[in-house]
Parts: structure tokens; C-alpha cells; sequence
């Protein structure tokens, strides 16, 4: 392991007496209990060569003692990243439950919350991938903040063409026209929301100089864009395609002679 040193009470004391060390430099180091050692890496913080180096630091130590405790920046770190990828699944899941139990209540389908989660999630997917091509390093906690945010502030775009679509439908208009009129009746509404979402974060992003606000606020801005273009654009072609159900019940329905 690429360790740039190793520091512990054997180390200081080397060849001096016990008496001649102070006992508060002593009482750092050890106790009737314990030791410390103070071990230094060549590896940055948060990569994945100290994780792996913590990891098998871990296992080192615990063939020794099974109560000794590896502490520090690194190892807080670490499992900090990991309590944060366990929670962004726990959250993402909920979030999206919860939207689909209540959009199922809204929209009487459950053809439809799935079509319109799924645009959504397929816009935040664009979103969290764009920082990895282009090499862009993102807080831990954006991926908990932006599958939530995106997910909770954009649905309602899907949301208002869905709506006029199923109110198109009603009126015996087949699916085609009726995601075309629900898009023409929408598209304003969206890209008005979407441009006010865009603006309000997209300033904070640039001028902020805490670097966690500025990279979530561009996240967010960013997402508010794409998710504007993914409703406008895929959203349609996936009301056609796969609400089969209502394109049945439109065949299905008997035509009214007058």
C-alpha cells in the first residue's frame, strides 16, 4: 500500500525513557486501553485508491484486534459516500412511490404515471450523465438533491399535457391528434416554467462561491431545461406508443350518428 508514513508512541519515545516523555504527549498516543497510530497516504481524499486502501487497511488491523478503529478524514469520508449512495436509493425510491400513488389518484391510470415517471427519470439519467463526459466532479449529495428536485419540480410538466390529453380523448378525438392539441394547448405553459425554473437557479450557479450550491444550482438549471425539452419531445411519442389502453377504448367506443 502506498503509505507515506507510519507514527505511532514506539516511534516518538525510539530510544528515551518513559520518564523523560511528558505524560500529556504520552496520554495521546496510549492508555491503559488503547494506542493510536498515525498513518499518512499519498492518495487525494474521497478516491477510490484511499477507499480501497482504507478497505484493506480495515483488514489488517482487525487480524490484530477485532475492536480496533480505523478513524480519520479518509475513513469518515468514505463512509460517508456510502451512507449517502444508500440513502440516494432509499429516497429515490420513496419519492418516486409516493408520486405514482398520487398521480395514480389524479390521472385514474396506471398506464400513465408509469409513462410520465419514466420521461422524467430518462431527463434526470441525461442530467447525472453529462458531468461524467465531461469530466466534472459533483458532491455526494447531488444525486439525493437532484433525483428529488428534478423529479418533484418537472413531473408537473408531463403532467399538464397528460391531462389535456386524456381531456382530448374524452371528446372522441383519436390519440394522435389528441397529443398533438394537448402539446399545442401546453408547450407555452412548460417552456414559461421551464425558462423561470432555468433562471432562477442558473444565476445562483454562476455567482455562487460555495462550491456545493454553485454545482447543484447548475445541476438543477440544467435539469430544468432538459426536462422541458424530454416533455416536449418524448413524452408525445410515448403517449402514442405505449398507451395502448386508450387507443382501444377509442376503437372500442361506439360512434355517436349525430
Amino acid at each position: 500500500m502506498e503509505l507515506n508514513g507510519l507514527f505511532g508512541y514506539p516511534k516518538l519515545a525510539g530510544n528515551l525513557p518513559d520518564s523523560m516523555l511528558p505524560e500529556d504527549i504520552k496520554a495521546v498516543f496510549e492508555n491503559d486501553t488503547y494506542q493510536m497510530l498515525i498513518i499518512n497516504s499519498r492518495y487525494e481524499m474521497a478516491t477510490n485508491e484511499l477507499n480501497d486502501q482504507i478497505t484493506k487497511t480495515n483488514e489488517i488491523i482487525k487480524q490484530y484486534d477485532e475492536k480496533a478503529i480505523l478513524a480519520g478524514e479518509g475513513p469518515l469520508m468514505k463512509d460517508l459516500v456510502e451512507i449517502s449512495n444508500h440513502d440516494f436509493n432509499s429516497v429515490n425510491i420513496v419519492s418516486i412511490a409516493i408520486i405514482f400513488i398520487l398521480m395514480i389518484l389524479v390521472l385514474k391510470s396506471i398506464a400513465l404515471p408509469i409513462i410520465l415517471i419514466a420521461v422524467i427519470e430518462f431527463a434526470i439519467f441525461i442530467n447525472m450523465g453529462i458531468p461524467y463526459y465531461t469530466n466534472v466532479s459533483l458532491p455526494f449529495v447531488a444525486s439525493i438533491v437532484i433525483g428529488t428536485i428534478q423529479l418533484g419540480a418537472t413531473i408537473d410538466y408531463a403532467i399538464l399535457i397528460t391531462t389535456k390529453y386524456k381531456e382530448n380523448l374524452k371528446q372522441g378525438i383519436d390519440k394522435k391528434q389528441a397529443v398533438k392539441q394537448a402539446l399545442e394547448e401546453s408547450i407555452g405553459s412548460i417552456v414559461v416554467s421551464g425558462l423561470c425554473f432555468f433562471g432562477a437557479t442558473f444565476g445562483v450557479g454562476i455567482y455562487s462561491k460555495i462550491e456545493m450550491i454553485g454545482s447543484l444550482c447548475t445541476l438543477m438549471s440544467r435539469g430544468a431545461i432538459i426536462s422541458m425539452i424530454t416533455v416536449i419531445t418524448v413524452l408525445p411519442a410515448f403517449l402514442i406508443a405505449f398507451d395502448k389502453k386508450r387507443n382501444r377504448d377509442f376503437k372500442e367506443r361506439p360512434q355517436n350518428p349525430y
